[in-house]
Order: structure tokens, then sequence, then C-alpha cells
């Protein structure tokens, strides 16, 4: 897509494409970070489309797509349980007996991922583990966690 014409097509549709984003995400943040996928989709197009009516379609298509992805993000899901563990020095004193007492499946990737600091693809490669297995490992740990530490601890 050609440079003004792009600009053209940001500027007619931005509000549109926002709303869209807020009614579905329901967080205006959020929203941005799709809007801005959206359009960098847009950008990368590069097929033509065949009327202003095919672009306004492709465009809500696209927004509403990239706003279901946003919210299947497994980190997304578990923030709760991120927030709780990258909080404060106590907390982190106070779960560390928990997360040493689960099983080793767990407890080895929680404890690499959260108190080390290794992303995801260093663990597998540290744990000569697929990578797909570890962040399955890692969303089990977290749900497992959070039952052990109960819902009182969250309030």
């Amino acid at each position: 897509m050609e440079k003004e014409r792009y600009e053209e097509v940001v500027y007619r549709y931005s509000d549109m494409v926002t709303r869209i984003a807020v009614m579905n995400v329901k967080n205006y943040d959020d929203a941005k970070d799709c809007y801005q996928n959206v359009f960098m989709k847009l950008y990368c197009y590069n097929k033509k489309f065949e009327s202003e009516e095919h672009l306004k379609a492709w465009l809500i298509r696209v927004t509403i797509n990239e706003c279901k992805d946003y919210q299947k993000q497994f980190w997304k899901r578990e923030i709760d349980i991120d927030k709780l563990i990258l909080g404060q020095e106590d907390q982190r004193l106070i779960i560390l007996p928990i997360v040493m007492n689960m099983p080793s499946k767990y407890r080895n990737v929680l404890y690499l991922y959260y108190y080390e600091g290794y992303s995801t693809n260093e663990i597998a490669s540290i744990l000569k583990e697929n990578h797909n297995t570890i962040k399955s490992q890692l969303i089990r740990g977290r749900k497992l966690l959070k039952k052990k530490l109960g819902d009182d601890f969250y309030e």
C-alpha cells in the first residue's frame, strides 16, 4: 500500500478500529496494542482491496481477530500470578517453599522463570525439553500454585 493511501486509511478508520478494540478487550491500553497490530498488518498487506467496503470489512475482521488473539495469550490469562511473583520480595519468600514442594516438572520451570529470570526458550534449552512443553508446564504450574495459595492470598 502506498504511503499516502495508508495514511488516509489510518486517518479515516482509526476511530472505528479503536472502538471495536475497546469493545472487545475492555481496556484502552490493550485496545491500543491491538490497534497498532491491526494497522501494522494493513501496512504489510500486499493485496489490493476491491472497494472501500472491502477494506472496511477487512479492518473490522482483522481487528476482531487481533482482539481474540490478544485475549488468548497465556500471559494475559495468568497476569495475577505474574504480578504476585514479580511483586514484593517478601511475597517471593513466602511463595518459594510452596514452589519447592511442587512436582519437579512444575517446580523447575516456575523457579527458573520467576526466580532466575529465564525465558521459556532458555528453559527449554536448559532442561532439553520442547518449548511448547515448557509453556504448558508453566501454565499448569501457575494454576497449581494459585490453587495451593488459595483465593485469600490475592485479596
